[in-house]
């Protein structure tokens, strides 16, 4: 390199970018645990940590995107990858909360449902 070459440095990867894209990661490996484990009542606790690591993977990854038009850096495609595994993870819950509400209100006999929860009214 001569010295009559202006130096030029390289863009910076944005840290919320890779933090969105291991959230997202993290969503996807909790969510898919709580199905594919064969343990009772994982799921009552994967499904709330998932959807929560989702929301974080989604709003890291949004301010990323921000911070990268700002500032000028690399990150783009993680912060991507973080939102849509997020935002998927997410519509899978809210798929799968809709589907189990809608299975008790339209048909609530075809189900033995426990004492405590038959005397709960909606």
């Amino acid at each position: 390199m001569s010295s009559n070459e202006p130096f030029t440095r390289s863009k910076t990867t944005n840290k919320h970018s890779i933090i969105s894209l291991i959230l997202g990661i993290l969503t996807l490996l909790v969510f898919c645990g709580s199905i594919v484990i064969p343990i009772p009542l994982t799921s009552f606790i994967c499904a709330p940590v998932s959807a929560l690591i989702g929301l974080g993977a989604l709003i890291y990854g949004f301010v990323s995107l921000q911070k990268i038009k700002q500032n000028d850096e690399t990150g783009h495609p993680m912060a991507w990858t973080g939102i849509l595994i997020g935002g998927f993870v997410l519509l899978c819950l809210l798929c799968m909360i809709i589907a189990i509400a809608s299975l008790f209100y339209f048909s609530p006999g075809t189900i033995p449902v426990p004492e405590f929860i038959q005397k709960f009214q909606l």
